[in-house]
Protein backbone atom coordinates (compact mmCIF):
# COMPACT_ATOMS: atom_id res chain seq x y z
CA UNK A 1 0.00 0.00 0.00
CA UNK A 2 2.80 2.27 0.49
CA UNK A 3 4.27 2.33 -2.57
CA UNK A 4 0.64 3.26 -4.45
CA UNK A 5 0.41 5.66 -1.98
CA UNK A 6 3.73 7.34 -3.17
CA UNK A 7 2.85 6.61 -6.83
CA UNK A 8 -0.79 8.77 -6.39
CA UNK A 9 1.36 11.40 -4.50
CA UNK A 10 3.73 11.83 -7.80
CA UNK A 11 0.64 11.48 -10.35
CA UNK A 12 -1.21 14.17 -8.20
CA UNK A 13 2.01 16.53 -8.60
CA UNK A 14 2.24 16.34 -12.19
CA UNK A 15 -1.80 17.14 -12.59
CA UNK A 16 -2.40 18.55 -16.55
CA UNK A 17 -3.64 21.03 -14.81
CA UNK A 18 -0.94 22.28 -12.82
CA UNK A 19 1.40 24.55 -14.57
CA UNK A 20 5.35 24.52 -13.84
CA UNK A 21 6.72 27.48 -13.08
CA UNK A 22 8.95 27.32 -15.95
CA UNK A 23 6.20 27.54 -18.50
CA UNK A 24 4.49 29.96 -16.87
CA UNK A 25 8.38 32.17 -16.66
CA UNK A 26 8.48 31.07 -20.98
CA UNK A 27 4.44 32.28 -21.40
CA UNK A 28 4.74 35.47 -19.37
CA UNK A 29 7.89 36.44 -21.45
CA UNK A 30 6.32 35.81 -25.06
CA UNK A 31 3.44 37.63 -23.86
CA UNK A 32 5.82 40.36 -22.50
CA UNK A 33 7.36 40.56 -26.24
CA UNK A 34 4.33 40.52 -28.24
CA UNK A 35 2.73 43.52 -26.32
CA UNK A 36 6.08 44.87 -26.75
CA UNK A 37 5.48 45.19 -30.73
CA UNK A 38 1.88 45.85 -30.58
CA UNK A 39 2.89 48.80 -28.78
CA UNK A 40 5.82 49.44 -31.14
CA UNK A 41 3.18 49.42 -33.87
CA UNK A 42 0.42 51.49 -32.15
CA UNK A 43 3.06 54.09 -31.59
CA UNK A 44 3.91 54.32 -35.30
CA UNK A 45 7.56 53.18 -34.78
CA UNK A 46 7.14 49.69 -36.01
CA UNK A 47 6.55 47.91 -39.21
CA UNK A 48 6.89 44.50 -40.90
CA UNK A 49 10.44 43.98 -39.50
CA UNK A 50 10.08 45.25 -36.09
CA UNK A 51 7.52 41.91 -35.71
CA UNK A 52 9.82 39.91 -37.51
CA UNK A 53 13.12 40.97 -35.36
CA UNK A 54 11.19 40.80 -32.22
CA UNK A 55 9.66 37.47 -32.99
CA UNK A 56 12.96 36.28 -34.16
CA UNK A 57 15.04 37.30 -31.19
CA UNK A 58 13.02 35.91 -28.61
CA UNK A 59 12.95 32.72 -30.40
CA UNK A 60 16.57 32.58 -30.08
CA UNK A 61 16.55 33.92 -26.31
CA UNK A 62 14.15 30.56 -26.08
CA UNK A 63 16.53 28.33 -27.32
CA UNK A 64 19.65 29.68 -25.38
CA UNK A 65 17.47 29.39 -22.15
CA UNK A 66 16.27 25.87 -22.91
CA UNK A 67 17.62 24.01 -25.51
CA UNK A 68 21.59 25.52 -26.27
CA UNK A 69 22.85 23.38 -23.49
CA UNK A 70 21.01 19.85 -24.46
CA UNK A 71 23.16 19.19 -27.62
CA UNK A 72 26.33 19.88 -28.94
CA UNK A 73 25.01 19.30 -32.72
CA UNK A 74 21.43 18.49 -33.44
CA UNK A 75 19.57 16.30 -35.76
CA UNK A 76 15.96 17.64 -36.70
CA UNK A 77 14.64 14.60 -34.59
CA UNK A 78 15.92 15.53 -31.53
CA UNK A 79 15.43 19.04 -32.33
CA UNK A 80 11.93 18.80 -32.13
CA UNK A 81 11.78 15.87 -29.36
CA UNK A 82 13.23 18.95 -27.31
CA UNK A 83 11.63 21.76 -28.78
CA UNK A 84 8.37 19.98 -28.09
CA UNK A 85 9.47 19.70 -24.27
CA UNK A 86 11.37 22.27 -23.44
CA UNK A 87 9.30 25.25 -25.81
CA UNK A 88 6.79 24.50 -27.50
CA UNK A 89 4.17 22.56 -24.46
CA UNK A 90 5.43 25.16 -22.19
CA UNK A 91 4.16 27.77 -24.60
CA UNK A 92 0.93 26.15 -25.24
CA UNK A 93 1.84 25.75 -28.69
CA UNK A 94 0.73 22.11 -30.60
CA UNK A 95 2.33 21.43 -33.67
CA UNK A 96 0.91 17.83 -35.80
CA UNK A 97 4.67 16.69 -37.64
CA UNK A 98 3.47 14.78 -41.02
CA UNK A 99 6.80 14.18 -42.38
CA UNK A 100 10.05 13.95 -40.64
CA UNK A 101 13.17 12.79 -42.14
CA UNK A 102 17.22 13.83 -41.80
CA UNK A 103 16.98 16.97 -43.27
CA UNK A 104 13.20 18.50 -43.46
CA UNK A 105 10.00 18.45 -41.19
CA UNK A 106 6.87 19.01 -42.27
CA UNK A 107 4.00 20.33 -39.37
CA UNK A 108 1.01 22.27 -39.26
CA UNK A 109 0.68 24.37 -36.27
CA UNK A 110 -2.79 23.49 -34.45
CA UNK A 111 -2.66 25.15 -31.05
CA UNK A 112 -1.68 28.97 -30.98
CA UNK A 113 -3.17 30.76 -27.56
CA UNK A 114 -1.37 34.29 -28.99
CA UNK A 115 -4.37 33.72 -32.10
CA UNK A 116 -6.73 34.02 -29.62
CA UNK A 117 -5.86 36.07 -27.34
CA UNK A 118 -4.97 38.84 -29.67
CA UNK A 119 -7.01 41.15 -31.37
CA UNK A 120 -3.77 41.69 -33.74
CA UNK A 121 -4.19 39.71 -36.63
CA UNK A 122 -1.89 40.53 -38.85
CA UNK A 123 0.84 40.82 -36.30
CA UNK A 124 0.20 37.40 -34.41
CA UNK A 125 1.15 35.35 -38.09
CA UNK A 126 4.78 37.52 -38.73
CA UNK A 127 5.39 37.39 -34.93
CA UNK A 128 4.96 33.85 -34.72
CA UNK A 129 6.78 32.92 -37.84
CA UNK A 130 9.73 34.53 -36.16
CA UNK A 131 9.42 33.27 -33.09
CA UNK A 132 9.83 29.72 -34.63
CA UNK A 133 12.51 30.85 -37.02
CA UNK A 134 14.84 32.15 -34.74
CA UNK A 135 14.43 28.96 -32.41
CA UNK A 136 15.19 26.72 -35.72
CA UNK A 137 18.34 28.73 -37.43
CA UNK A 138 19.54 28.70 -33.62
CA UNK A 139 19.94 25.20 -33.96
CA UNK A 140 20.50 25.22 -37.78
CA UNK A 141 22.24 28.08 -39.09
CA UNK A 142 22.37 26.82 -43.21
CA UNK A 143 18.22 26.42 -42.45
CA UNK A 144 15.33 27.82 -43.08
CA UNK A 145 11.73 27.48 -41.92
CA UNK A 146 9.02 27.66 -45.00
CA UNK A 147 5.60 28.57 -45.23
CA UNK A 148 3.10 27.46 -47.61
CA UNK A 149 0.44 30.35 -48.88
CA UNK A 150 -2.30 28.22 -49.45
CA UNK A 151 -4.45 27.38 -45.74
CA UNK A 152 -5.44 23.90 -45.00
CA UNK A 153 -8.32 24.25 -42.34
CA UNK A 154 -7.23 27.21 -40.99
CA UNK A 155 -3.52 25.88 -40.89
CA UNK A 156 -0.32 26.96 -42.30
CA UNK A 157 2.16 24.34 -43.78
CA UNK A 158 5.33 25.03 -41.85
CA UNK A 159 8.79 22.99 -43.47
CA UNK A 160 11.52 23.28 -41.27
CA UNK A 161 14.48 22.40 -43.28
CA UNK A 162 17.95 21.97 -42.32
CA UNK A 163 20.19 23.31 -45.12
CA UNK A 164 18.42 26.07 -47.35
CA UNK A 165 18.36 26.49 -51.03
CA UNK A 166 19.34 30.01 -52.67
CA UNK A 167 15.94 30.09 -53.36
CA UNK A 168 14.94 29.19 -49.71
CA UNK A 169 16.83 32.20 -48.25
CA UNK A 170 14.42 34.51 -49.57
CA UNK A 171 11.40 33.04 -47.28
CA UNK A 172 11.63 34.72 -44.57
CA UNK A 173 10.88 38.46 -47.17
CA UNK A 174 8.57 36.52 -49.06
CA UNK A 175 6.49 35.73 -45.60
CA UNK A 176 7.06 38.86 -44.36
CA UNK A 177 5.43 40.39 -47.79
CA UNK A 178 2.88 37.60 -47.24
CA UNK A 179 1.46 38.77 -43.30
CA UNK A 180 2.24 42.54 -44.05
CA UNK A 181 -1.18 44.17 -43.90
CA UNK A 182 0.20 46.32 -40.88
CA UNK A 183 -0.84 49.60 -41.53
CA UNK A 184 -1.27 51.63 -39.16
CA UNK A 185 -4.86 52.45 -39.41
CA UNK A 186 -5.55 48.20 -39.69
CA UNK A 187 -3.82 47.34 -36.67
CA UNK A 188 -5.55 48.97 -33.78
Amino acid sequence: MGQRDSCKKIIQQQSWEETPPIATKIAKWKDSAFHVVVEKLQENHGDAETVLRTGEAFGRGLYSQQLKEQSPVWTLEKWLELSEDDVFRPLDTEFTFTKISDDAAMTFLNRNPLKFKSKENAVEPLFTYGVMRGLFLSAFPDGELLFEDKETADHKKIIFKTHASVKDRFERERVKRLFTSLKPDDDA
